[in-house]
């Protein structure tokens, strides 16, 4: 498998390369290790240095990246040789532990691999032949003497699966190309230079399973075998970047992530390098661009003066100097001057899966940008505008955005967004305002949260949505690899990137290749349960015996399953009813509920109702059932409009419970704090009821108030406790029982806010949590309240938070998103869960589904299905 690695690599920056190709027509011991390197020709493409043993093996074991790009059955065949060849006990003992070289050479418009392993003792040349004759019997050996050296074939498997070596200075070369064992005989064929080596070896981290070196003037040649058609103008900001890369590999189980450096021996009239000199900074355009991205590069400066002073010596150098100076041949105008001053340090060019280009530029000075509008474009309505004069944005940011001689404007908060289409300008404005953008997507954000922003230049690539671009630019052997998806993986792929971030005149460079693995929490079910039709609640899990638990969920015709942890139905029936609020579970493990149709339900967990169940309550309920006390016997406390219900467990109503009204509709839950029970109504009126169900306290928040969210309560472990209440006007209401109320505003919510009150975080008290529009904010409750942590989704939330028992008597909050159907778990300190988030609709459970599982996720699709995700 670790032999994979170098074509897995190689795969990764071709394709990557090929979509740039395609993208730019839019317009001591160091003397030891170097030694084995020193017979690799200067047309070496890619090295990959590893070390040969088992702990490398286990690294990168069942690293699905690496059978995804070179193929599942070439795989294999790596394996096979790897384990009877490498492995073999009269070789392993002299390569065992050395540090191996994997490269590749082009060889007649196609590339072939290298292996290279030198010996960590040596080897008499008399006696190597003697050496190979042990091998498994499995091979066949011949031998042909060329340039005054042996070169030995070794066959396996199949006729045609052959393998040539060469034994020179105590160094092994295997290569299914004899040719290039030829080459590396050869002494008249020019080698690496020793200053690329050196370079290598001196960023070759020896703690890291895996370095790359790429010498950056094979990348034509890389381009000419993969890509079909001739290079365009953005591959130009790349020629004649003469130099090197050297990266280490950060291991992750889905994605490639390379990081290193690269340095540029040659920059003279090259725009990428203008680059180098800048310091990275954060990059934020990428959350402008639409859904439909197939490609993008985002450029950022530290400091614009200095780019652009080097941008007029890089025009100089092609002598095109006057593009600083004038415009169309004319003297540069006042509008024109405006516009160099209004805009900003961040610009971007995006391709759309249509293969029409978008143009990002930010604005940091609005008022000069006004000046600008004003003088320097033409409207055409619709706050769409179009450049008076050409070549504007190539004159102030060079070859990024040359394709846009005189493009339509619009602007959207501090950045302007240019198209050389009015169609595709209008489109894009539609996207913006309906929020349909990359980042509201599953993929993007995981991806975001691996690569990060900070950069001074980041290429992405949409897996699938340049699937087909990519595919119609490589030559046709690639390009049929490229779709196969019996032996390759290239379909379960969601992103290439590279980012260059600037180093003192050379790069710190980082390449990434983001993989749909098969073990990111949402690909591979441990099981799955299907419904005919969508699911109405969330799936619960309760206990079912002493050793085993089950889950219960109920679909849209109100039928009722129990499953077990194993996915395997237990029962299922049909009740009078949507299930209303959450369903609870009694000391004798019987499930208790309310239904829409004024039910109230008891059963055991087989399913079984107790006797007297289910019964008519009268009234419809509006929140779920509350175990609570009276006089030391647990009773059912159950919210219905304006009134509060009692019930004993055997479904006879409490006696001498006095329903008295409340004015204004009840919130929620019955809370019951020290014997007392506590509801909120939508009349901004909270109401203290004693255990005979009369008031005992009325709390009236002054005004026209209007209360849309359950209450909180805190410190009710004291005999003055404090309620919490939130109105439609963003003000929050602190009742005590012992002091006067306290009202706050912190903040402007809509009056659409949801609020909630519960334990996520180490507290004695509980949290208030507030979902607005597209904001999570969550606060602390203690002397007085303080903002924990926020969270901005992409799209607004429809859906209430969904709360998940934790450890420590803590619950994990769940965000769940409709309009994009992504669902989010996040951790105590409020970060995203790892793994997270992931693509469903809204209802789902996270936890525990069996008293010694792990935690699972078990979430619906769109097919009605019950899927359960170990995590």
């Amino acid at each position: 498998m670790r032999n994979t690695i170098i074509v897995t690599i190689l795969l990764t920056i071709a394709v990557v390369g090929a979509s740039i190709y395609y993208f730019s027509s839019i317009n001591g011991e160091q003397k030891t290790v170097s030694k084995p390197l020193t017979y690799l020709p200067e047309t070496t493409l890619l090295i990959v240095a590893t070390q040969n043993d088992e702990t490398t093996d286990n690294i990168f074991k069942d690293f699905e990246v690496f059978d995804a790009l070179i193929g599942f059955k070439q795989s294999e065949q790596y394996d096979y040789l790897q384990n009877h060849l490498l492995r073999n006990k009269a070789i392993n003992n002299y390569v065992h532990g050395a540090e191996m070289y994997v490269s590749f050479h082009p060889i007649a418009k196609e590339i072939e691999t290298l292996f290279t392993i030198p010996t960590i003792e040596d080897i008499s040349k008399a006696d190597f032949p003697e050496l190979l004759k042990t091998l498994n019997g499995d091979f066949k050996l011949s031998t042909q003497d060329t340039l005054g050296e042996s070169i030995y074939t070794i066959q396996y498997g199949s006729k045609d699966s052959v393998v040539h070596l060469a034994f020179l200075k105590q160094v092994f070369f295997v290569s299914p190309s004899k040719e290039l064992i030829t080459q590396i005989i050869d002494k008249n064929i020019p080698k690496l230079a020793s200053q690329q080596i050196d370079f290598f070896v001196a960023n070759n981290r020896r703690n890291a399973p895996l370095s790359v070196y790429f010498p950056h003037q094979q990348l034509d040649t890389l381009t000419d075998i993969f890509k079909q058609n001739n290079p365009g103008d953005f591959l130009k900001q790349f020629a004649g970047l003469d130099g090197e890369s050297a990266w280490n590999i950060n291991f992750k189980q889905d994605a490639l992530m390379l990081s290193g450096e690269s340095q540029l021996t040659h920059k003279e009239g090259n725009y990428i390098a203008l680059f180098s000199s800048q310091a990275k900074t954060a990059q934020r355009l990428y959350t402008y661009f639409p859904s439909n991205t197939a490609f993008y590069m985002e450029y950022s400066l530290a400091s614009k003066n200095l780019f652009q002073d080097e941008l007029g010596k890089l025009f100089t150098y092609r002598k095109e100097s006057t593009l600083l100076n004038a415009t169309d041949g004319k003297q540069v105008s006042k509008t024109a001057q405006d516009l160099q001053k209004a805009l900003g340090k961040e610009f971007a060019l995006v391709e759309l899966t249509n293969r029409s280009y978008l143009g990002y530029v930010s604005v940091e000075n609005n008022s000069v940008w006004e000046q600008f509008v004003n003088q320097g474009t033409e409207s055409l309505g619709d706050s769409i505008y179009r450049f008076r004069e050409s070549n504007l944005l190539y004159a102030y940011y060079g070859d990024a955005l040359k394709p846009f001689t005189r493009p339509y404007l619009y602007k959207t908060d501090d950045v302007v967004i240019v198209s050389n289409e009015l169609s595709t300008l209008r489109d894009y404005i539609q996207n913006w305002k309906s929020k349909d953008l990359l980042i509201g997507t599953l993929g993007f954000k995981n991806f975001e949260r691996l690569v990060g922003n900070e950069a001074n230049v980041t290429y992405f690539a949409h897996a699938k949505n340049a699937s087909s671009t990519i595919s119609n630019q490589l030559t046709s052997a690639f390009s049929k690899n490229f779709r196969d998806k019996e032996n390759y993986g290239y379909q379960d792929f969601y992103a290439w990137s590279a980012q260059l971030s600037g180093n003192n005149g050379a790069f710190l460079s980082r390449v990434y290749a983001v993989y749909k693995s098969k073990n990111t929490l949402g690909s591979n079910p441990a099981w799955k349960y299907t419904f005919n039709n969508r699911l109405i609640t969330q799936p619960y899990v309760f206990e079912h015996s002493d050793t085993s638990q089950f889950i219960l969920v109920q679909e849209q015709d109100h039928t009722v399953h129990a499953i077990s942890p194993s996915g395997t139905k237990i029962w299922s029936s049909v009740f009078s009813g949507r299930i209303v609020g959450d369903v609870i579970q009694l000391s004798d493990r019987s499930l208790v509920l309310v239904t829409d149709r004024n039910r109230l339900y008891r059963f055991d967990p087989d399913g079984k109702m107790h006797s007297g169940f289910s019964k008519d309550i009268g009234k419809e309920p509006s929140s779920s059932v509350t175990l609570g006390q009276i006089a030391g016997e647990e009773i059912l406390f159950i919210p219905v409009k304006n009134q509060i219900l009692a019930y004993h467990l055997d479904g006879q109503a409490v006696e001498n419970w006095t329903e008295e009204t409340v004015d204004g509709e009840i919130i929620g839950d019955v809370k019951q704090v020290n014997g007392q029970l506590v509801v909120g109504t939508t009349y901004g009126r909270v109401y203290v009821f004693d255990q005979q169900g009369r008031k005992q306290k009325e709390f009236d928040a002054e005004g026209n108030v209007v209360f849309r969210n359950p209450i909180g309560i805190a410190n009710a472990s004291t005999d003055s406790y404090s309620i919490y209440a939130t109105d439609t006007s963003s003000r929050i209401y602190q009742f005590n029982t012992a002091k006067p109320t306290v009202v706050k505003q912190l903040e402007k919510w809509s009056s659409k806010h949801y609020a909630d009150f519960v334990n996520i975080q180490s507290s004695s008290n509980p949290e208030m949590i507030i979902l607005d529009q597209a904001q999570l904010r969550v606060y602390e409750l203690a002397d007085s309240i303080r903002l924990s942590y926020t969270y901005s989704f992409t799209k607004e939330i429809d859906n209430k938070p969904q709360f998940f028992k934790a450890d420590g008597g803590l619950y994990k909050l769940g965000i769940a998103s409709r309009s994009t159907n992504l669902i989010y778990l996040f951790t105590e300190s409020g970060a995203v869960e790892e793994g997270f988030p992931v693509e469903a609709l809204p209802l789902f459970y996270y936890g525990k589904i069996n008293y010694n599982s792990g935690n699972y996720l078990l979430c619906s699709r769109r097919d009605h299905t019950l899927y359960a995700y170990p995590h």
